[in-house]
């Protein structure tokens, strides 16, 4: 039993010593220089990136997955990045990564990976609350991917938000969704997903878990958008009457307040929107089919 005990102890030891020489600190590096002449995304296959492995090649590459809301929101967070620091990274669909280097890394989308000489050495977590900011504050990713990466450029730069208001559009009026009803005590959500998406299965299992308690102050309509091009275009109609750019799902809309993206820190909004709005709230649908 004894020596059981300490082989079991002997192997702890061995697996934490791996584990704290695995997590020593790479001395920054540059990048090959080519990934240094301009900001831009370049789309890559499993076999474009094994063979940027088997030739050593330190590089960085952003996991995507297409028609997703917050692949799409860390996507802009990226091209900053890259309009900044004139970078150039690479990009795979999630979907590419199989049978691929990173498949043994990946496990959720989206995720962004640094390479040096051939070899991962580090990569966001889209499971992990500690890489949360990463994906959503500028300095907090700069700060993450300068640990690893030096710079060599940086471009001027005005972070002023130039960008026009979307303009709010009557897409609606001819719309008609049978199925939905407006009732005075209660607020309609309107929830676009897409199957297959782990952030629209988070947001149902969320909206589940609060049925009993408060769904009487709400009538919930869902609409699967990656296999559905009608409801895909319906979305659409609906995010530019609310106001929004959406690329991706999910997409919520709960009286006057839209959503892009869900995570744990929506929950306490969601819930906020519902109980502010379930008696005689503004709907999108019903208020643009009588204006």
């Amino acid at each position: 039993m004894k020596k059981g005990i300490l082989i079991i102890f002997s192997l702890l030891v061995i697996v934490g010593l791996v584990a704290i020489l695995n997590k020593q600190k790479v001395e920054p590096f540059y990048l090959e220089d080519r990934y240094y002449e301009a900001g831009a995304f370049i789309e890559i296959g499993s076999n474009e990136l094994e063979e940027l492995i088997k030739n050593k090649e330190s590089f960085a590459i952003f996991i995507y997955q297409p028609a997703c809301t917050t692949s799409s929101e860390f996507s802009e967070l990226l091209t900053e990045f890259e309009t900044v620091y004139q970078m150039t990274f690479y990009q795979i669909a999630f979907s590419d990564i199989k049978g691929s280097n990173l498949e043994k890394y990946i496990q959720y989308y989206p995720s962004f990976a640094i390479y040096k000489d051939g070899k991962i050495v580090d990569y966001l977590k889209a499971d992990d609350d500690e890489d949360t900011t990463r994906y959503q504050l500028f300095d907090s990713f700069a700060s993450w991917f300068t640990e690893y990466v030096l710079l060599k450029n940086e471009a001027n730069y005005d972070d002023t938000d130039t960008s026009s208001d979307i303009k709010q559009e009557n897409m609606l009026k001819d719309v008609v969704l049978e199925n939905v009803t407006y009732d005075e005590n209660k607020v309609n959500i309107y929830f676009f997903w897409g199957n297959g998406c782990p952030h629209c299965e988070e947001q149902f299992s969320f909206l589940e878990s609060i049925e009993e308690e408060y769904g009487q102050y709400y009538q919930l309509y869902t609409f699967e958008t990656w296999y559905d091009d009608e409801n895909a275009d319906l979305m659409q109609r609906f995010a530019t009457t609310m106001g929004d750019s959406t690329r991706g799902v999910p997409y919520t809309i709960i009286g006057n307040k839209s959503f892009k993206g869900f995570s744990a820190s929506s929950e306490q909004a969601f819930l906020d929107a519902i109980m502010t709005q379930y008696q005689n709230s503004y709907d999108v649908y019903f208020e643009s089919r009588n204006g």
